[in-house]
């Protein structure tokens, strides 16, 4: 719940609801009900629009090549992976241009098709430099700070690292995608723990920390799979196919303000939403170039507001939906 207060006796409140259904609303000011408290809401789950897109093909400021990860910071700023670009180009929340950083090349603060993104509490941005095989770090303005990785297979390096995300103890969750891995590191690089060894995954795309547990989406083989934070399995939802709860190559994770996981289904042109348990809860978008629609939607990001910013990345465009 969020509440702001207007200055003049009036305030805002804003507050998301796990379950559909009828509830009773009770507002008190100094233990007495506001006027016509209690009330009663009928609550529907996930009625989205697009409210706003920002963005199309080009190398220009403001446009984009295929945008690839997207990222949201404590003052809503959308930082976004412009894969093909070979950058990273930063939003407000009102999709204007701010910022960007990086060209192409394998040199300090260098992309060779950047992907993962992750802001952390530090105010520092984490990339997935893939091809160069690193995760880069930047201040949160952009400026080079330092790097971890390099290709190989032991456990400070990487292969063909793709999504990317931070822990609630502000460590780096690395879909270590070439060696079939999910890897841990501290905020300054240090390798913690890894996940999947036995071959657990075929392709792990993107890991994120959902309440007491780690999803992976396991993208060849359509569907999430469960862990907990010491790293052991616990169990899988999905499979193959176009209906609610099936997937089409899943790709990049994250949790909305409800606590719901959302999966970007990549190959069916839209994203699902489900219980931590795997329950389908609801989906938004269908294939198509109109407000609404997706090609291809890699990533997602939540906004303080509860609004979700999309990278729509064939359409080289971010949608973002309340």
């Amino acid at each position: 719940m969020r509440i702001n207060d207007s200055k003049d006796g009036r305030y805002k409140i804003r507050y998301s609801l796990k379950d559909q259904g009828k509830y009773k609303v009770t507002v008190k000011v100094n233990g007495k009900h506001v006027l016509d408290s209690p009330f009663s809401i009928e609550v529907k789950l996930f009625q989205l629009r697009s409210v706003l897109s920002f963005g199309k093909e080009g190398s220009s400021v403001g446009m984009f090549n295929c945008p690839w990860g997207v990222a949201v910071n404590a003052r809503d700023e959308i930082a976004v992976t412009d894969c093909w670009n070979h950058r990273v180009q930063i939003f407000n929340s009102d999709g204007k241009y701010l910022r960007s950083f990086g060209r192409g090349g394998n040199k300090a603060g260098e992309f060779d098709y950047p992907m993962g993104i992750t802001f952390h509490k530090n105010g520092n941005i984490f990339v997935a430099d893939q091809n160069n095989h690193r995760i880069q770090i930047f201040s949160g303005e952009g400026e080079y700070v330092g790097m971890f990785g390099g290709k190989g297979s032991l456990d400070s390096q990487l292969s063909y690292p793709w999504g990317l995300s931070v822990d609630s103890d502000g460590n780096i969750i690395v879909a270590d995608t070439g060696n079939k891995l999910i890897k841990i590191f501290s905020s300054d690089g240090k390798f913690l723990m890894k996940i999947g060894e036995q071959r657990a995954f075929t392709f792990p795309y993107h890991c994120v920390q959902c309440d007491r547990y780690l999803i992976v989406s396991d993208s060849n083989e359509y569907c999430m799979k469960v862990y907990d934070r010491n790293g052991n399995f616990q169990y899988k939802f999905g499979k193959q196919g176009r209906g609610d709860g099936e997937f089409s190559k899943p790709c990049c994770l994250s949790v909305n303000t409800s606590g719901h996981l959302m999966v970007s289904d990549f190959g069916n042109d839209r994203i699902q939403v489900f219980d931590l348990n795997g329950k389908f809860v609801g989906k938004f978008g269908t294939e198509g170039s109109n407000l609404g629609e997706f090609q291809s939607p890699r990533s997602a990001a939540v906004l303080s507001n509860g609004r979700i910013v999309v990278s729509d990345s064939t359409n080289h465009r971010i949608q973002v939906f309340e």
